[in-house]
């Protein structure tokens, strides 16, 4: 059977963390490995159990960015204008599986002067890990993504600016036309993307992490209830949940870049 592609649309914003549960970098273009968005959610934070450590615990790291030079190995934290500190990784110890929510995901120890500046942070022991692979702290699945329409359909901030998207630390959102959730209609269905083919694979839950506001982690907007108010009773792969995003898998790894076609193929 010959498959049929309508191109819907454009990407309209690229974003990625480089450690998972801090600030998100806008960013022109980004490499999709089979394993997720390289340079995205490459580190992550444990706790003194070895467990991850971010933003349902604790949204402190809200307001720090962190970023890593691969060819120089530097990695770097800091907030606002100011770099707290940084320094070349020097992994200690082997491979290894640190306990997710979800899954397991297997890394190395990434030692440095951050983990006693963001111990500090924290007000507690929080070490710092770097993953085996690329992009493999993401969550369930490798990409998110969602569309303008239905960030649109969000409503705004308390202050009446537009809902902040960051809220929801997805990584493409793409201008699909004005009809909202519309990417939720193409479950299982491969969507093209730049140069990479992605298979959706179902709504994204939300928990508490969109409630707090990403440069303070302020609570004043009730998000959870308000995408229930507006989408009614949703169904994921783990039960009823408040969904809002599409999860994706990578069927064709490559480029993506702001600007680029998005069509899906049928």
């Amino acid at each position: 059977m010959t498959s049929h592609t309508a191109v819907l649309g454009s990407v309209a914003r690229l974003d990625i963390a480089t450690t998972k549960g801090f600030a998100l970098t806008q960013v022109p273009a980004v490499h999709v490995a089979s394993t997720g968005i390289v340079g995205n959610r490459e580190f992550f934070l444990v706790d003194i159990d070895e467990r991850l450590y971010s933003v349902p615990k604790d949204p402190v790291f809200l307001g720090y960015w962190t970023s890593y030079d691969h060819p120089s190995g530097v990695f770097s934290l800091g907030s606002g204008e100011t770099t707290e500190c940084s320094a070349t990784v020097h992994h200690v110890g082997d491979v290894r599986p640190f306990e997710f929510d979800e899954r397991m995901v297997e890394g190395r120890w990434a030692p440095g002067p951050w983990d006693e500046v963001l111990s500090d942070v924290a007000g507690r022991h929080v070490r710092l890990v770097h993953c085996a692979v690329a992009g493999g702290g993401h969550d369930v699945h490798p990409v998110t993504l969602q569309s303008t329409a239905s960030l649109a359909a969000l409503g705004t901030e308390l202050n009446g600016h537009p809902l902040d998207l960051r809220r929801f630390r997805l990584n493409l959102t793409l201008d699909l036309g004005s009809v909202p959730f519309i990417e939720d209609t193409w479950s299982d269905g491969i969507l093209a993307v730049g140069s990479c083919r992605l298979r959706l694979r179902g709504g994204v839950p939300r928990c508490i992490a969109v409630e707090h506001r990403p440069e303070d982690g302020h609570r004043g907007l009730l998000v959870q209830q308000r995408i229930s108010r507006l989408r009614g009773p949703m169904i994921s792969d783990w039960g009823p949940g408040v969904l809002y995003g599409t999860y994706a898998d990578v069927l064709d790894p490559g480029p993506i870049a702001v600007g680029d076609p998005v069509a899906v193929q049928t």
